[in-house]
Formats: C-alpha cells, sequence, structure tokens
C-alpha cells in the first residue's frame, strides 16, 4: 500500500511543560468510517487513530485539541473555511469566507501569558488554573448543563474553594478555543449578524457528510479492481480517492 502523508507538525501550547511535537497521518477509509459523532468523546478517539504520538491525545486541553483539528482540516481540505449562511433580514444567501491561519493567528495573539507547571496546570503570574481532559469534559456532558458546568469549574479551581466569578473569562484568555462568533455582513444588504464557527464540529461534521461518498468510492474500487473491503478501508484517503477518479474518467 501507498505511504500515508502526514500533516503540519503541531506544538500543544497548555498541555504539558515539556510538550511533545504532534502530528496527524492521512486518514483511511476505517478512519473515516469509524466517525460516530462531533462530541469531544468523537474527537478524541479520531485524533488518537491518527496522531504521532497517540498517547498523547488523551491529555491534551481543549485548546490544544483545536489545533490538531485545524490542521487535520487543512490536510484533507486546505486552509480556507467557506460557509453557507442566509440574511435574516433579505433572506439572500451569502457565504462567510475566511482562513483558518488567519483565525489562529489572531486568537494566538490575544492569548493571555502563562506557564505551563504541570499537565494541563497553567500559572498566569496571579492563580494556577487546571485544564479539564476530555474525560472530564466528556462526564460533565453526561452530567447535563448545570451539572457539568459545576463539575468543570471545581476540577479547574480544584482547592475546594470558592468558584471565581470570572473562571469562565480567564479560562479563554489563557486557552483559547478555536469556537468564536465572526462578523459576517450580508453581501447584498450589508445587515450585520454573527456566525458561530467551531473548529471541532465543522471538522467532524463534514467527515460525516462525506461517509456516502467514502462507500461510493469503495464500491467502485471493489467493482473496478476487484479489491477486498479490508484492503480497499485500509488505503490512505488520497489514494482512494486518486483511483476511484481514475476509475470514473475511464469510464
Amino acid at each position: 500500500m501507498a505511504a500515508r502523508g502526514w500533516s503540519e507538525r503541531v506544538s500543544p501550547r497548555t498541555s504539558f511543560a515539556d510538550p511533545p511535537t504532534l502530528r496527524l497521518r492521512e486518514p483511511t477509509g476505517q478512519d473515516e468510517l469509524s466517525l460516530e459523532g462531533i462530541d469531544t468523546r468523537a474527537a478524541t478517539r479520531l485524533l488518537t487513530r491518527l496522531a504521532d504520538p497517540p498517547d498523547a491525545i488523551v491529555a491534551l486541553s481543549a485548546s490544544d485539541r483545536d489545533l490538531l483539528l485545524a490542521a487535520l482540516h487543512r490536510g484533507l481540505w486546505g486552509d480556507r473555511i467557506v460557509s453557507s449562511l442566509e440574511c435574516a433580514a433579505c433572506g439572500a444567501p451569502y457565504d462567510l469566507s475566511f482562513t483558518l491561519s488567519d483565525l489562529q493567528r489572531q486568537i494566538e495573539s490575544a492569548r493571555a501569558p502563562s506557564e505551563v507547571i504541570a499537565l494541563r496546570t497553567l500559572e498566569d503570574g496571579s492563580a494556577v488554573i487546571y485544564l479539564p481532559s476530555a474525560e472530564e469534559e466528556d462526564a460533565a456532558a453526561q452530567a447535563g448543563p448545570l451539572a457539568g458546568q459545576a463539575q468543570l469549574a471545581n476540577a479547574m479551581i480544584g482547592d475546594g474553594g470558592p468558584i471565581p466569578a470570572d473562571l469562565d473569562e480567564r479560562l479563554e484568555a489563557l486557552a483559547p478555543l478555536l469556537d468564536v462568533d465572526l462578523e459576517a455582513p450580508c453581501a447584498e444588504c450589508g445587515h450585520e449578524a454573527l456566525a458561530r464557527f467551531d473548529i471541532q464540529t465543522f471538522t467532524l461534521q463534514r467527515l460525516l457528510d462525506e461517509r456516502e461518498a467514502v462507500l461510493g468510492e469503495v464500491h467502485e474500487l471493489a467493482s473496478g479492481y476487484h479489491w477486498g473491503l479490508a484492503e480497499i478501508l485500509s488505503l490512505p484517503r488520497g489514494v482512494r480517492r486518486s483511483f476511484a477518479h481514475r476509475l470514473g474518467a475511464a469510464e
């Protein structure tokens, strides 16, 4: 089988005192079809399948997981994001377009300085804040909105003391997510609007939306080359697509 490609190298910023360099291999059909949702658990499982080293993924903060999901999007579809919107004022369709790298630079430039003093533990000169793990985030999601939020807040403080009123703001400043409201004025009437962009939801949903296309390519290769299912699903995504394109062009 063909060699598997790798994403750009990613260095976590808020998870490790001595951060490893991570990279993601190109997904295979097995990886793509293994995806079962768009939540934190689904993101962690997919990144663990693709990452080198894989055991680093469960230790990442949500902020650092987003760095890898951005790298995954760039590797699969490129750096530019285009999202179709409908104006609430005039009803006209229009596109919101931006690049992930520009958005990441903007977010990083606003990130408050801090030092990672232990696993997912940041010290900003005045206080220490612990960043939840994927397992803790998942447990909080299972507990429901109010109870889950309280669980995460207590975990981030870690000393059993009162929860600071500005905890959410401090978390966003120290470990920002690629989960933001973007200005999206209507191209037709100029109506001001905000559009929510969340890299985890956007990237995982895009993969889920391609499931039928993956199955179609598997069918084409099985019919055209008489390869077995396991063999086809083990192909890197780009190789599988190239073979399917060649078959289609030859018809």
